[in-house]
């Protein structure tokens, strides 16, 4: 037992991170995730030098007993047989939607050789996907990650339509619409309604959980989370429902690894495991900024400099949107009454004033 009167007290960094480590803990415990997905998810889901587990198994006992979280689970192996046949997805891959990540995902399939069809609800939609598409690849020309020749060759195979009877041999299907629950499930259903049985239908969401989006007990169901930007950004979270066969989670991570992508698995909760632990610790840096006694600029400080993290969890709020950051807090709140992920007072403030970030030109920092 550490004496509080003559123990040290935590490092600045490791008190921001304690609501953090403590959630990875209890993911681990309750078999949410192994301490291998956990670690690689937030490495390179958020770009940490090292995964919360491996923090704490690095910190000194009395640290870590200060933490609360003196005794660390053994890291579990993974409860899937490997010797167990995988479904093979092979050909081409349909994606629903025209926004940001729906042009992202499609861009990452086709740089791995995989026909893509994307299905746009207008033919102006499909010009802006299309117009994504090309100008993703003539920045990556430009910048010496893509020959000229190359980025043609992608940008030729994603093909946008508008009908679905185009996606009737797809692989696979990935919707990647907006994020409301309303829109998905309708798009989902729609597609299981002209999609051959046995066709998985994976959705792109983070917000909710796989199992909200089920439109029959029948058609396979699986998250395929891509993080933006998708071309570059190199982990997919691959979650199936409660009850679902194990094959269909390792099909789907076999498939992500065929692209390119590394696959972490996890359980079907709102937020999946990277949003599960970044969003509320994003949450907790804004509430101790309204604490008043430290600015913006040495709370983000105390994280790059102590934690080795490449941006600062205020600076990231700015990136991601206050508003972005607030409907994922408020999306897990609905199904885990956590005081956490209540946002905090400094974000509610940034929401308040049009404030949301770097999209706005102000949020907790300037960028006119």
């Amino acid at each position: 037992m550490v004496d509080p009167v003559t123990a040290p007290s935590l490092p600045a960094h490791l008190s921001l991170l304690r609501g953090m480590l403590i959630d990875a803990v209890a993911m681990l415990r309750s078999g949410f995730a192994t301490a291998a997905d956990i670690d690689t998810a937030m490495r390179l889901g958020a770009g940490h030098p090292v995964g919360p587990l491996t923090v704490l198994r690095e910190l000194a006992p009395v640290d870590r007993e200060l933490l609360g979280l003196s005794e660390i689970p053994a890291a579990e192996l993974s409860d899937v047989d490997a010797a167990a046949e995988v479904p093979s997805w092979s050909g081409p891959v349909g994606v629903v939607g025209t926004g940001t990540m729906a042009a992202g995902i499609a861009e990452a399939i086709a740089a791995a050789g995989t026909p893509v069809r994307v299905l746009a609800r207008s033919a102006a939609s499909a010009e802006r996907l299309d117009a994504a598409v090309a100008a993703s690849l003539a920045r990556a020309v430009k910048r010496g990650r893509r020959r000229p020749g190359e980025a043609g060759d992608i940008r030729h195979r994603v093909h946008c339509g508008l009908n679905e009877a185009e996606l009737a041999d797809c692989a696979v299907v990935i919707e990647a619409v907006s994020e409301r629950l309303d829109v998905k499930y309708e798009v989902c259903a729609r597609l299981d309604a002209v999609l051959p049985p046995g066709t998985p239908i994976a959705t792109n969401t983070s917000s909710f959980r796989v199992g909200e989006l089920a439109v029959g007990p029948d058609r396979p169901l699986l998250a395929l989370h891509f993080f933006n930007p998708a071309p570059a950004m190199k982990l997919v979270e691959v979650v199936v429902p409660d009850g679902a066969s194990p094959t269909l989670a390792a099909a789907g991570a076999a498939w992500a690894g065929a692209i390119g992508k590394t696959a972490i698995r996890c359980g079907d909760q709102r937020g999946f495991l990277v949003n599960r632990l970044l969003i509320p610790y994003l949450n907790d840096a804004a509430r101790r900024l309204g604490d008043g006694d430290v600015t913006a600029a040495d709370l983000d400080e105390v994280m790059t400099t102590g934690a080795g993290h490449p941006m600062g969890p205020l600076a990231l709020i700015d990136l991601i949107g206050a508003d972005v950051t607030v409907a994922a807090l408020s999306a897990m709140a609905e199904a885990y009454p956590d005081p956490r992920l209540t946002p905090a007072a400094p974000l509610r403030r940034l929401i308040e004033t049009g404030h949301l970030g770097k999209k706005a030109g102000q949020g907790f920092y300037t960028y006119r």
